[in-house]
């Protein structure tokens, strides 16, 4: 018996790094997981077995979160949780703050912090339903 038996959580960033490591960590303790990346998840998927779900999803694009959290639903019937993990910034850490392009800034406020409202934003109906979630900002 795990400590997430029966319980779903989703994952954005889920692929590589971090991500697929509480992907790996999520299901070993019995969770159903679903895999959020612009990546495409099957790798992780198939490591973790039939406890694990994923597809691409931009997590700064609502329509993209609203349809990736209305299957995961779909699939295992509500969301328990949550891991914002989804997030670029390693293009910014080897440049002058004035070298930054301004549609690369663009592009990390809308993953980095968007993408943690999109998210928010679409569980919290499955989460409120049920009077349980937990949700876990990297």
């Amino acid at each position: 018996m795990g400590k997430l038996d029966g319980k779903t959580v989703i994952i954005t960033g889920g692929v590589h790094g971090f991500g697929a490591a509480y992907v790996r960590a999520a299901a070993a303790e019995g969770a159903n997981v679903a895999v959020c990346d612009v990546l495409d998840a099957a790798s992780i998927v198939a490591e973790v077995g039939d406890k694990a779900w994923g597809r691409t999803c931009d997590v700064s694009d609502r329509d993209s979160v609203a349809s990736f959290v209305a299957e995961t639903v779909d699939r295992f019937g509500c969301v328990d949780g949550l891991v914002n993990n989804a997030a670029v910034f390693a293009s910014l850490m080897n440049k002058p703050f004035e070298d930054i392009d301004p549609d690369e800034f663009d592009l990390v406020m809308r993953v980095n912090i968007r993408g943690v409202f999109e998210m928010c934003r679409a569980v919290l109906p499955s989460m409120r339903a049920r009077g349980y979630g937990k949700i876990v900002n990297i």
